[in-house]
C-alpha cells in the first residue's frame, strides 16, 4: 500500500484547520483521513481523486461525529480533571489496557509491601543470628520480641498481599 508524502499530509492537515479541528483532535483524524486517502490510493486512484472521494464522503457531519467521538474520548472535563490523579492525566491519550496504568496505580502499595518484607526478614535474620550465636532462645526476651515483630511484618506482607491479588480475581470475574 503506497504511503501518502509529507505534501498530501499536509494537504489533510490544511483541511482540518479550515473545517476547524483543534490540535488535540488533528493527530487522531488525521490519521483517519490518511488512511481513507490510502485506501483509495490503493485501489487505484490517484491522490487527488482519492482525496476528492475521502473528503466527499467525510463531509462536516462525519468529520463532526469523529471530532466529538475522540474528543469524548481524549479529554478529560472539568470535575473530571479535578478528581483524576497524576496517573489518569499521564494515560489520558494512551492505551490504560495493556498494563503500565494498572502497575502505576499499584505502586505504592507494591513498595511499602517491599520495604515492610525487608524490614520483617532482616530483622528476624539479626534475630536469629543472636540466638544462635548465644546458643539460647527465648521468646521473652529483646532479641524474642524483635523476631516476633520481623514475623508479624512478613505475615502482614503475605496476607496484604492475597487479599490484593483475591480483589483483582474478583474484579476479573465481574
Amino acid at each position: 500500500m503506497e504511503k501518502l508524502n509529507p505534501q498530501q499530509v499536509a494537504r489533510l492537515y490544511d483541511h482540518l484547520i479550515q473545517t476547524g479541528t483543534s490540535e488535540a483532535l488533528i493527530r487522531e483524524l488525521l490519521d483517519h483521513l490518511a488512511c481513507e486517502v490510502e485506501y483509495y490510493m490503493w485501489i487505484g486512484l490517484p491522490f487527488e481523486s482519492a482525496l476528492d472521494k475521502t473528503l466527499l464522503e467525510a463531509d462536516a457531519k462525519a468529520v463532526g461525529q469523529l471530532r466529538k467521538t475522540y474528543q469524548h474520548e481524549l479529554t478529560l472535563t472539568e470535575t473530571q480533571l479535578e478528581e483524576a490523579s497524576f496517573d489518569d492525566i499521564i494515560f489520558q491519550h494512551r492505551n490504560k489496557a495493556y498494563g503500565a496504568y494498572d502497575l502505576r496505580q499499584t505502586y505504592p502499595t507494591t513498595l511499602r509491601n517491599a520495604i515492610i518484607m525487608t524490614l520483617g526478614l532482616c530483622m528476624m535474620l539479626m534475630a536469629l543470628v543472636h540466638m544462635i550465636s548465644r546458643g539460647t532462645w527465648s521468646y521473652l526476651s529483646l532479641w524474642g520480641a524483635i523476631w516476633l515483630v520481623g514475623l508479624g511484618a512478613v505475615t502482614f506482607v503475605g496476607f496484604s498481599w492475597y487479599l490484593q491479588h483475591e480483589r483483582q480475581n474478583q474484579l476479573l470475574v465481574r
